[in-house]
């Protein structure tokens, strides 16, 4: 899916300087980023990672990165666990601790991914991506066994916001490593991953279904009623969850080989240790392809790896350094705030939309709700599935890709509001979740590789910070304003049909599947 015309001269270093004039721009493949051809860096550093691209071509999609993909896609099953597991937890804490504000929980959730994107997304730029994708999910799983012992309220939301923030860092870099180490013609493996979104939502909803039903207090219980002994299901549910992730992690730590992004090294001037890479790459892959420090510019020494404030501004400007360039971070900023509002106004204030306009769905058991969670969870999985063949066929890529999932997402949810049975309560939910997973498939896939090598995980850590930060605007007015209103809903469809039409004017698209001659 790298930024492209229908262009064939991939790995020609030259075809990117004689269209960039066009919207559409030529590049090697995803993993420069159209942000290396709208905003240039010095040729040098082009031919460096060109010369890098070219060597991952060769390589090809081997055993080092179905081992990096499923890798990465336990980072996407630790990530929405443990988000999903808010959602999960939330209700059954309120008849223990009786908070003030129970709607409020998901605010710490956010504050955390907001600032785990930023810290942990600038620390892969200035620590490597290897290190702190490692970290991040060993994180992730230690916090959430230790949110198993939160004495009240304010304890767990301190555990949420810092499985948050281990959260909100991992998605990010793990969507940037994957795409800084795979071929440009097996791009659409990017989408691929968010098909899991839906595994894990289902594998914590089947969890919940196992432990909070019987484990858990009834909803209309007290404190007096519901002391923590009756209420052990949600700690048990933590304690499996982080267990699950830290299993995932000792596995990518220490059984699945991973290697440091190649064209991070170069982007910081470390030649040989990118070479040495690449050669390993290729010896586990079982190639006798090897590459040589003589095929880089070494006269070109880009200081990424400094930790300097000043370098990190420098990064920060260079996202938003030239006309295309600038037009690509504007469109892209829009859409992660748009799907940062609409997608919890929805979710938050559509049950009492529906309570409140006559809906009757029968039994509303603890049962019946994680079955219909896990139902509608395991439909989301094939959402993205079909963005896969949609932005990897010619005539859809990423921009129409978005349109349509766009339009999708917004004629189903502004239909949910004519829910008013079980029935057609599931149904919808479902396929809510298909459009959705794969409207957030196309976003999620197209903006790492539409970053320069450079500043990706700073790139991608803003805008998703940016998308954190507008959800944190929901919980409050869930619990502050009107909540009967249809207005928050009609909104949450506005802006998914704005985030479709935004994706129409993005000043590159994605390449098509190429099959490898």
């Amino acid at each position: 899916m790298a930024a492209t015309s229908e262009s064939s001269d991939i790995g020609n270093p030259s075809a990117s300087h004689d269209t960039e004039k066009n919207m559409i721009v030529a590049v090697p493949s995803n993993a420069e980023g159209v942000a290396d051809v709208m905003h240039r860096l010095p040729d040098a550093v082009d031919a460096n990672l060109f010369a890098v691209e070219r060597a991952i071509d060769a390589i090809g999609f081997g055993k080092v990165q179905w081992q990096l993909a499923l890798s990465c896609g336990f980072g996407f099953l630790a990530d929405q666990m443990l988000l999903v597991s808010v959602s999960l937890v939330g209700p059954q804490t309120i008849p223990e601790f009786a908070p003030t504000y129970p709607t409020l929980l998901p605010v710490a959730l956010y504050a955390g991914l907001l600032a785990g994107a930023v810290v942990l997304g600038v620390s892969a730029d200035n620590f490597g991506r290897r290190t702190i994708w490692q970290i991040s999910i060993f994180g992730i799983s230690i916090v959430a066994m230790i949110s198993a012992s939160a004495p009240n309220w304010a304890a767990l939301n301190c555990f949420v916001t810092l499985c948050g923030f281990f959260g909100g860092g991992n998605l990010a870099i793990d969507l940037t490593i994957l795409a800084e180490s795979i071929p440009s013609n097996w791009t659409w493996v990017l989408c691929g991953l968010a098909s899991i979104w839906g595994l894990g939502n289902t594998v914590a909803g089947l969890i919940a279904w196992a432990l909070l039903v019987p484990y858990g207090c009834p909803p209309e219980a007290t404190p007096e009623t519901c002391p923590r002994s009756a209420n052990m299901g949600w700690r048990y549910l933590y304690i499996t969850l982080g267990g699950l992730c830290l299993i995932m992690a000792l596995v990518r730590a220490f059984i699945m080989r991973t290697f440091e992004s190649p064209k991070w090294l170069v982007s910081c001037g470390r030649y040989q240790e990118a070479v040495d890479v690449l050669n390993q790459m290729s010896a586990v892959n079982k190639l006798d392809y090897r590459i040589s420090i003589e095929e880089f510019d070494q006269s070109v020494r880009t200081e990424t790896s400094e930790k300097s404030v000043r370098e990190n501004i420098r990064r920060l400007a260079g996202l938003f350094s030239g006309g295309k360039q600038l037009r690509l971070m504007s469109c892209l900023t829009t859409m992660w705030m748009l799907i940062g509002i609409a997608y919890p106004l929805y979710t938050i204030f559509l049950p009492y939309y529906l309570r409140a306009n006559g809906a009757n769905f029968g039994d509303t058991s603890n049962y019946t709700t994680y079955r219909d969670w896990s139902v509608s969870s395991v439909v989301g999985i094939f959402g993205p599935i079909l963005s896969m063949w949609m932005v990897s066929h010619k005539w859809f890529l990423s921009r129409r890709s978005l349109i349509i999932t766009g339009a999708a997402c917004a004629a189903f949810s502004g239909a949910f509001t004519t829910v008013r049975n079980a029935g057609q309560n599931l149904g919808f939910s479902c396929m809510i979740n298909f459009w959705l997973n794969a409207l957030y498939a196309v976003i999620y896939a197209y903006t790492p590789q539409s970053l320069s090598v450079e500043n990706r995980g700073l790139g991608n850590g803003l805008l998703m910070a940016t998308g954190r930060a507008a959800s944190l605007t929901a919980p409050f007015i869930a619990t502050f304003a009107d909540v009967t209103t249809s207005a928050p809903i009609w909104v949450s469809c506005a802006c998914y049909i704005v985030i479709g039409l935004v994706g129409l004017v993005l000043p590159v698209d994605t390449v098509p599947f190429r099959r490898s001659a």
